[in-house]
């Protein structure tokens, strides 16, 4: 039997998490938030989590296909940046697979309010130190001028998304941008490279954790799933677009507010 409220509850999910995943405010960190005052159980928000993640990271896929089709569009050094390709993607997620797979239990052990406060504060303060030391003049302007030294810096910040409520996307776009990445270069790699380790990451998480799935919570777990599938592909471009013309201080005010109201309601 299908009960209406819970039904509900895993479309508001999918839906902040088809939305909030284009946002540097964590969108794990939102849901661990919800569930806590939905009063949902831990077992069932690591489902919950990894079946909206699921849906919203192949809704990005699909969204940035063409975009990555452009890039290795065929010229006469198409297997040279292929190749260079290869090594970026690479070096840029290879440090939160080791750290993660190395630390998995315990990073799932600060899947609480507590620590997610911690990180919206500190994710935020890199926010705003992104924006005041940044770069007057942008060195790096399209993607295939991000060489493997800021690929692999970038790639050591994401492991601070490990972190509930640090945000993965917060991390790389706001790193990128100390680095002297243009703007739009350093979301839209920010995301691309994003897509392999959520994916990774939720399948990784799904194998885990499968004698945990309850069978009969399914409908609720595909509901949360195709709703942030279907909103990661209706807001896709609005969102993006949005993003690129907001300030990042913008974003780490939101975070700081949300930290001190969740610690005062706390």
């Amino acid at each position: 039997m299908i009960y209406i409220n819970e039904m509900i509850n895993s479309i508001i999910l999918g839906i902040i998490e088809g939305i909030i995943e284009f946002f540097p405010v964590s969108s794990t960190g939102h849901l661990i938030i919800i569930t806590h005052y939905f009063d949902i159980g831990n077992q069932e928000l690591n489902a919950l989590e990894i079946f909206t993640q699921l849906g919203s990271s192949l809704g990005m896929l699909i969204c940035f296909y063409k975009k990555i089709k452009k890039i290795l569009k065929i010229n006469k050094n198409k297997k040279r940046i292929i190749k260079h390709y290869i090594y970026v993607l690479l070096v840029s997620i290879v440090p939160t697979i080791l750290i993660g797979l190395t630390f998995y239990t315990s990073i799932k052990l600060l899947s609480n309010v507590v620590h997610v406060i911690y990180g919206l504060l500190f994710g935020g303060f890199l926010l705003i130190l992104s924006e005041i030391f940044k770069p007057k003049k942008s060195i790096t302007n399209t993607l295939k001028k991000i060489n493997l030294i800021q690929s692999f810096i970038i790639g050591c910040f994401q492991v601070l998304s490990l972190y509930p409520g640090f945000s993965r996307s917060g991390s790389t776009i706001s790193t990128g941008i100390l680095l002297g990445l243009k703007r739009s270069v350093a979301i839209d790699f920010s995301f691309i490279i994003s897509m392999p380790l959520i994916l990774g990451a939720s399948i990784f998480d799904l194998i885990k954790n499968i004698q945990n799935i309850n069978l009969i919570k399914i409908p609720y777990y595909f509901g949360a799933f195709f709703t942030s599938f279907i909103i990661s592909l209706i807001f896709f471009k609005i969102l993006i677009n949005l993003l690129k013309k907001i300030s990042l201080i913008f974003f780490a005010i939101y975070r700081i507010l949300l930290s001190f109201l969740i610690y005062f309601d706390s």
